[in-house]
Order: C-alpha cells, then sequence, then structure tokens
C-alpha cells in the first residue's frame, strides 16, 4: 500500500494505493496517528487507487472510524472500485462509513 496525504481548510485527504492487508497494519496505524494530531473536521479515504483489501484492512478502517469520530472529526470512503466496491457491499460497510461513489 501506498499513499497520496494532503489537508486544506479542515479537510485531510489520503488516496491509498496498491493492496491494504495485514502487512500494511503499522503504517497504517502511524498514519491515523498523523490524522489525529492534525484534528481536522473530516477525513476523506479515497480508494479508487485501491486495487484489494482484505479483512484486516476493513478492519483498519473501523478502527480509524472509531479514533477519528473520537476526535469530533467524520470519516468517509470515497471511490471505491472493483473488488474494493464488492466487499464494502458485501460487509454492509455502508451502515457504518459514508461511502461516496
Amino acid at each position: 500500500m501506498s499513499y497520496r496525504f494532503s489537508e486544506q481548510s479542515g479537510v485531510v485527504t489520503v488516496v491509498f494505493s496498491g493492496v491494504m492487508n495485514f502487512t500494511v497494519n503499522v503504517e497504517f496505524r502511524e498514519l491515523l496517528a498523523t490524522i489525529i494530531e492534525k484534528r481536522p473536521q473530516r477525513v476523506v479515504f479515497d480508494l479508487s487507487e485501491l486495487t484489494m483489501i482484505d479483512s484486516v484492512g476493513l478492519g483498519l478502517l473501523y478502527i480509524a472510524q472509531e479514533d477519528i469520530a473520537a476526535v469530533g472529526a467524520k470519516l468517509c470512503l470515497a471511490r471505491p472500485q472493483g473488488k474494493v466496491a464488492r466487499l464494502l457491499e458485501l460487509t454492509e460497510a455502508a451502515k457504518t462509513f459514508e461511502i461516496i461513489t
């Protein structure tokens, strides 16, 4: 997994690419800590370039949701594609996340 990070007017956007699985656990949690430190109003995880996510990767998104909500910010998942979109659909992630297609 790789990512591009930007911040503008209280909105943090992270564009993920590649694969989000168990191997990215430490890197993802470090990124999450950086986001939390910035105290944004809104966080957008752009998943349009993410090619695959497994159950651990999905779990990381749920951890992010909880941690980001704990500081009063809102997390949104944007533009999931292919297998990533399908996994989010199958797990009914829209009940927890705002998903923008």
